[in-house]
């Protein structure tokens, strides 16, 4: 896997600009951008997994639609995504599917801390393009 990601300034929110040489690894990359705005590192001890199988219109849609799914297992399940185990992004006929499983942990509130709570992932500046061999796209974190 290769890809890169950098925390930029935003005025209220957090935005962060990710690269990568394909689509599946922007995908995780992006993952942990997420992972590390909201928790510290953290161990992978006896972890879980969870499958994720969708479609959207776009791969702007798919990757909001994907980082909302991990803030959703964080916020309302109590679980936080530590890794992406495996990720399959196919173009299908109407749109984009993506296939995805993802390790992770409850959430212990002696051993983990939340940083900060991210309300949604937006599509403010989202556009993924293909610059200089890499897909690039800047991802902003509505906190």
């Amino acid at each position: 896997m290769t890809g890169r990601y950098n925390f930029i300034d935003h005025t209220a929110d957090i935005a962060v600009e990710v690269s990568a040489e394909n689509f599946e690894d922007l995908f995780i990359i992006s993952a942990k951008a997420w992972r590390d705005s909201v928790i510290d590192e953290i161990s992978l001890t006896n972890p879980q997994e969870k499958v994720l199988e969708f479609d959207d219109d776009s791969l702007e849609e798919l990757l909001v639609h994907f980082l909302s799914e991990l803030n959703y297992f964080l916020l309302g399940k109590k679980w936080i995504a530590v890794s992406v185990r495996q990720i399959k992004i196919n173009k299908i006929e109407i749109g984009w599917r993506l296939s995805a499983a993802i390790l992770g942990v409850p959430v212990d509130e002696q051993k983990h801390k939340i940083k900060i709570e991210i309300k949604a992932v937006t599509f403010h500046q989202l556009d993924i393009k293909f610059i200089n061999g890499e897909y690039k796209t800047r991802i902003v974190f509505d906190i």
